[in-house]
């Protein structure tokens, strides 16, 4: 009972080195982990472990792009390059030749569809034969039978139906590009074909025969148009004839004379003279009001005011010589009286010509009256004249309205007749010129340089998409793989410490390989993949051992030393006495990691214990090259020492207690207190004790394991065990109140994440250079 009481499982008050890296690890943030650094990192990662994947797509795809460019025939285009002009439908005058045009993009648009159309490629097709011709007609696949296979493909003769004429028509239509210039009234022409003389051909073919097409619509259009005017100008003749006839007859019946004006226009005789009165009378009463005011002047004696008399020269001389005459009498006056004979003769002198004065003024006068009489009496006649005339007039523009409505309709007649006539000759003019607005800017010429495979184009384009599809592939695993591989999934998943990482057999093997060394080919489940080469005994029946010659300074090795320093430091005050060996399903590697811990304790001075647990599949006693029996399961059933059941392993200080024969209840047998008891007392005379458990998932004894011992041990195959199957295993350790201690990560292989060679290169170096005998 007291030495029980020493064995009680055991609860460490104070963290333990494995639980204080776990805190740090969940505690500590690293600055990047919340820049993009960590994202990438993180896709470096996927694509470095999933790098197979990548390049695996990437060939593939690049081997079928490749192929398919290798297969693919030379394809040729020819191009010929078209200028489009604005379409005049009249002839060309010297405004529009200086004219700017602007061809408006629907007119533009329009000739791009009609050289895409159908009837031009038909036309085409027709002209060339293209129906006929192999490009268009593939031959056809025949069985091995066929005797008339070579004769279809030396001189195909395809059918004439409207079917094959339609995928002619369409595979024509494929092969042709229109393709406009930018800001430009220019567009190119082009033609794929496998012959560079046939694409030159057709292109030039469909050139020419857009350009007749053009022309002989423009043609047919000035046909059709002149033949319109033709029948239109017949009726207006008709019409303009019956006008022109009756505004005649009107005129003859009324007596009416018209003539023709300056303007080309026509005027009735009666009213030009009417306007020839109206004219006379304005300027007879305009003489007559200019001459009134000097009558009345001469009627009333004032002839010094009249400015006629003034005017007059020999007037204005004698009144000059009157004045200077005057003059000398004053100064004769002044000395001499006015019987001096020079005095009389002045006096004399006045009297002549002051008689001679007014003689020419009363002639003015007279003639003064003369004029007004006569300009009264020219006004009185015109007067007249123009009454009789207005009369006559006024009886003409009655009989003029009717003249002037047929005269407009003969006008208007005339006028639509000689627009039509001229429009005719115009239409006859157009129909015979040949002119186009199309323009040939560079023809077609056979092209020397295949514009299909383009090599390049397509090896960047499978290059390309092999990388996004092996990238998306890589992508796509690694999100829907649900197992886990590093030491941060497990600690990021299940919160627990990872022990350690136990590298895979075919990582060692591919190392040692490298270097061309003779090593068994074993995974750490126990299955062997090939005949190990040299190992010691104990090695040989396929299990992998740490002890072996060849395993010694290997990264497996230091693993196994990983995992005995982490459960040697697993608690505070010290290590514990007994572990149990779980996982979450069969072929973990548990029986191998539980066995070769045991090697790296007794190679550390340690008295161990391996106690066989798994009574539904035991193997401790195949892994150490034991007798099966007697073992655990008689001890549990019979009344035996369990101490006499155990077998050495043939290493110092390691033991072994077998299963024995596998028994028909192995759960209550390992619920028993005689299973309790043992573990208390093993766990007294070994430093440590390693029990082999079974499966967690499949079967109930290793949870009623787990909570015998003061420390259980969850073993999961990295890369192959699911998550939610670890999750399990731990939610059932749990549940029972087992201590678990933490994960091993087993079978890893550890080139993936870099493991292998930036951390145990060191050692697989240092064994290989140590003159071939490996160092304790």
């Amino acid at each position: 009972m007291e030495e029980q009481s020493k064995i009680q499982l055991y609860e460490p008050a104070l963290p333990t080195p494995a639980d204080r890296r776990l805190e740090l690890l969940r505690g500590y943030e690293s600055p990047d982990d919340t820049k993009e650094g960590t994202y990438l990192r993180a896709y470096w990662r996927i694509l470095r472990n999933r790098r197979w994947t990548v390049l695996s797509a990437l060939f593939v795809i690049l081997t079928v792009v490749t192929i398919y460019t290798v297969r693919q025939k030379s394809i040729y285009r020819a191009t010929s390059m078209l200028e489009i002009d604005q379409e005049n439908s009249n002839v060309v005058t010297v405004e529009e030749i200086f004219q700017l045009q602007n061809v408006s993009e629907n007119y533009l648009n329009t000739q791009h569809k009609i050289l895409q159309s159908d009837s031009l490629a038909r036309d085409v097709i027709k002209k060339l034969d293209l129906d006929q011709a192999k490009e268009f007609n593939p031959p056809k696949r025949t069985g091995p039978g066929d005797t008339e296979k070579q004769d279809s493909i030396a001189n195909p003769v395809p059918p004439t139906d409207v079917a094959h004429e339609q995928l002619v028509l369409n595979d024509f239509q494929s092969h042709l590009s229109i393709t406009p210039v930018l800001q430009s009234r220019l567009v190119a022409v082009a033609f794929d074909s496998r012959d560079p003389k046939l694409a030159a051909t057709v292109v030039n073919t469909l050139v020419a025969s857009y350009i007749q097409q053009n022309l002989y619509a423009h043609w047919e259009a000035s046909q059709q148009a002149s033949g319109w005017l033709s029948q239109q100008l017949d009726g207006l003749k008709i019409k303009l004839e019956k006008s022109e006839d009756d505004l005649q007859q009107y005129v003859q019946v009324n007596g009416l004379l018209f003539l023709e004006t300056d303007k080309g226009g026509t005027q009735n005789i009666v009213e030009e003279r009417l306007q020839q009165l109206q004219d006379e009378l304005t300027q007879a009463q305009a003489d007559l009001y200019k001459k009134e005011p000097l009558y009345h002047l001469v009627q009333a004696g004032e002839y010094g005011a009249l400015p006629g008399v003034f005017d007059n020269t020999m007037v204005q001389d004698l009144t000059v010589k009157l004045a200077d005459l005057e003059q000398q009498k004053a100064q004769l006056a002044a000395n001499f009286t006015a019987t001096y004979p020079k005095t009389k003769e002045v006096q004399s002198e006045i009297d002549r010509t002051q008689q001679f004065l007014n003689q020419q003024q009363q002639q003015a006068a007279l003639h003064i009256g003369d004029e007004y009489l006569a300009a009264v009496r020219r006004v009185a006649l015109v007067q007249q004249a123009f009454d009789q005339q207005q009369k006559q007039a006024s009886v003409v523009a009655e009989k003029s309205v009717e003249y002037n409505i047929l005269k407009r309709e003969v006008d208007s007649n005339k006028q639509t007749y000689d627009g039509l006539l001229q429009r005719l000759k115009e239409a006859g003019v157009s129909a015979g010129l040949k002119a186009s607005n199309i323009r040939i800017v560079d023809s077609a010429v056979p092209p020397i340089v295949p514009i299909e495979p383009r090599v390049p184009f397509n090896l960047a384009v499978g290059l390309a998409m092999g990388l996004v599809c092996g990238v998306s592939l890589a992508f796509i695993q690694e999100y829907m793989d649900n197992t886990l591989k590093t030491p941060d999934d497990i600690e990021n998943f299940l919160r627990r410490p990872a022990l350690a990482l136990i590298p895979s057999g075919r990582a060692v093997n591919h190392q040692r390989n490298g270097h061309r060394e003779s090593t068994p080919r074993v995974l750490l489940d126990g299955s062997e993949t090939a005949k190990p080469a040299s190992v010691k005994k104990g090695s040989q029946n396929g299990w992998l051992r740490v002890d072996s010659e060849v395993f010694q300074h290997s990264p497996l090795s230091e693993g196994f030393r990983s995992l005995r320093t982490s459960v040697l430091l697993s608690t505070a005050a010290r290590p514990p006495r007994s572990l149990a060996f779980v996982s979450a399903e069969p072929g973990e590697g548990k029986t191998t990691v539980c066995n070769n811990l045991a090697i790296t304790l007794a190679q550390l001075g340690k008295r161990v214990l391996v106690v066989d647990g798994d009574m539904r599949r035991p193997s401790v006693h195949d892994f150490f090259h034991l007798d099966r029996t007697p073992g655990l399961v008689n001890y549990l059933t019979g009344d035996v020492d369990w101490r006499t059941l155990v077998q050495p392993s043939g290493l110092k200080g390691l033991d072994c207690l077998v299963c024995g024969t596998t028994p028909p209840n192995p759960s209550e047998l390992l619920s028993s207190d005689r299973m309790r008891a043992l573990i208390d007392d093993a766990s007294v005379a070994y430093d440590l004790l390693l029990l082999d458990a079974p499966p967690l998932l499949n079967v109930t004894d290793g949870r009623i394991l787990s909570t015998m011992v003061e420390g259980a041990i969850l073993v999961v195959k990295g890369g192959k065990t699911p998550r939610d199957m670890v999750r399990r295993a731990e939610i059932y350790v749990i549940d029972v109140g087992a201590h678990l201690l933490g994960v091993v990560l087993n079978d890893v292989d550890m080139r993936r994440d870099g493991y292998y060679y930036s951390g145990y290169g060191y050692y697989s170096h240092r064994a290989e250079h140590s003159n071939g005998k490996p160092k304790a």
